[in-house]
């Protein structure tokens, strides 16, 4: 089946399409500044769980703000912060757990494992934001 000009572009300006889009790419910035945080503690030999969990937190003020304003459009609330941030945590937890498996468990090094471990934890960030945080608002 050969994609259309006009099939891609009407699954681009598709809304839910579009908003994933913004997610992800607010997910690049705070994947980014995440990352860079990480390696920086790792190659200052600071454990890398500890790496992770500092550099987690660093991307979480930057997720926030864009998300809210930028991606699912709500006013920033306490509430909404709390729920934004559960999930953040929640994410976390997962994070590190995965990451441990990669690392102690599979012998992948510790930045390889935080690149296969990030895929899977941005798509439980999107489904969660998406339905929980700022779905329940609507």
């Amino acid at each position: 089946m050969k994609l259309e000009k006009a099939d891609l572009k009407s699954f681009i300006l598709n809304d839910e399409n579009k908003r994933f889009l913004k997610f992800a790419i607010v997910g690049v910035s705070n994947t980014a500044i995440s990352f860079l945080v990480y390696v920086v503690l790792v190659k200052l030999s600071i454990y890398y769980i500890l790496a992770s969990i500092i550099s987690y937190i660093a991307g979480i003020l930057n997720s926030y703000i864009l998300n809210t304003a930028f991606v699912f459009k709500e006013k920033k609330t306490k509430k909404n912060l709390f729920m934004f941030s559960s999930v953040y945590l929640s994410a976390l937890l997962i994070n590190l757990s995965l990451l441990y498996i990669m690392v102690d468990v599979l012998g992948v090094g510790p930045i390889t494992g935080q690149i296969l471990v990030t895929g899977l934890v941005m798509i439980y960030n999107y489904i969660m934001q998406k339905k929980w945080t700022f779905g329940s608002s609507k």
